[in-house]
């Protein structure tokens, strides 16, 4: 009787519909928190907290706020490895982050050297899905 419990439940479960992490990134984002190491240094990097990035579909972002002000450029992830490419119209200022999600956030991790992976960057989704 259990085994047919299963195989109903099973078989008759709703079909969650899977969503890439690119259309899961596709929005604006606040940030919320900004981690070095343990030490939350929010302050230094989102002093006024208005600090946003917008992903586009077309793989364009926008970002904005203070201290750093308005940048542009290109995105792509890789969905195998979770790691988000950011391609910078501002020279040396391209960059790579481990993401994660959480419900309406996602967390960045920095790659490249120690000093970037010792960054956290997390992120309000600004409109909830």
């Amino acid at each position: 009787m259990s085994f047919y419990l299963i195989f109903i439940s099973i078989v008759f479960l709703p079909v969650m519909p899977i969503i890439s992490l690119e259309d899961n990134l596709i929005g604006r984002w606040k940030m919320e928190s900004v981690f070095e190491g343990i030490k939350d240094v929010t302050e230094a990097h989102n002093p006024a907290n208005n600090r946003w990035i917008e992903f586009k579909d077309d793989k364009t972002f926008v970002s904005d706020g203070d201290p750093y002000g308005r940048n542009t450029g290109t995105w792509h992830i890789d969905e195998e490895t979770s790691i988000l490419h950011i391609d910078s119209d501002i020279e040396d200022d391209d960059s790579e982050w481990d993401i994660q999600f959480e419900q309406e956030k996602v967390i960045w991790t920095g790659r490249g050297n120690a000093w970037k992976e010792n960054f956290k960057l997390i992120h309000r989704r600004e409109e909830p899905r």
